[in-house]
């Protein structure tokens, strides 16, 4: 799957989830659009089949929203992300409303154009830029460990196994100003965008993401090995993996 965008960079991207190997039910999402250069990863939660439901809205959601913005060829991309996740917060807590329902879903975006690439997050479904040498979480979690890892209570690795991991302070569906986190960074030849959800960077380290989508030229075979070293972890959550390599 290719997508050419200015400046002679293509932008080759693929995207794969994986229930995992404790949960029966998939609540993860992702969606690429590849005319426009999005890319949106979601992690839904709630009862019954109300996270699925949370994460799928979203998702469509930001899609249309983002596709009517361009058309209308709306100039700021990071006013464009931000009122697209707003329009979805607000969708997810009407439909929550109407189904007696306390759904939510996490929600990473990013678009990519002119050698940019304009992210949006709200929850903890992270956002990386990778090169041969480094890679760079982009996004900030939402949660009780992120806190507690920036004020120096815990470590990085000690957050992975800490028992209110999966507590967030802020998600899609949670309130209806939800307060939304918008990052722009630079993008080029041979590096990659990974966006992925909890179960995914939750079981595999952030040298062990690096050495594969470094090692792994094909984003598809790259998708796949890191879906399987995260079920060969333990594999404890839904996994999704969308990749995006800029050649």
């Amino acid at each position: 799957m290719k997508n050419s965008a200015p400046q002679a960079l293509k932008l080759i991207s693929y995207g794969t989830t994986d229930v995992g190997m404790k949960r029966r039910h998939n609540e993860d999402v992702f969606l690429i659009d590849e005319n426009l250069g999005l890319y949106l990863v979601a992690d839904g939660m709630g009862g019954h089949d109300a996270g699925e439901v949370a994460s799928r809205m979203a998702v469509e959601m930001v899609c249309r929203e983002m596709r009517s913005r361009a058309e209308r060829q709306e100039s700021d991309p990071l006013a464009m992300i931000r009122e697209s996740i707003l329009r979805a917060n607000r969708e997810v807590i009407q439909e929550g409303m109407d189904k007696g329902s306390n759904m939510g879903t996490t929600l990473g975006v990013a678009f990519v154009s002119d050698g940019e690439a304009f992210i949006g997050s709200v929850g903890d479904s992270r956002i990386y830029w990778v090169e041969n040498g480094s890679i760079k979480q982009i996004t900030e979690d939402h949660s009780l460990v992120a806190k507690l890892v920036k004020v120096g209570k815990i470590t990085k690795e000690e957050a992975r196994t800490h028992p209110k991991s999966n507590l967030l302070y802020r998600t899609i569906g949670s309130e209806e100003d939800v307060a939304v986190d918008t990052y722009h960074i630079n993008v080029k030849k041979g590096g990659c965008l990974l966006l992925c959800t909890d179960g995914l960077w939750g079981e595999v380290a952030d040298a062990d993401l690096h050495s594969i989508c470094v090692k792994e030229r094909d984003a598809k075979a790259a998708c796949a090995k890191l879906i399987q070293t995260a079920n060969r972890n333990g594999g404890k959550d839904n996994i999704t993996a969308v990749m995006v390599k800029i050649t």
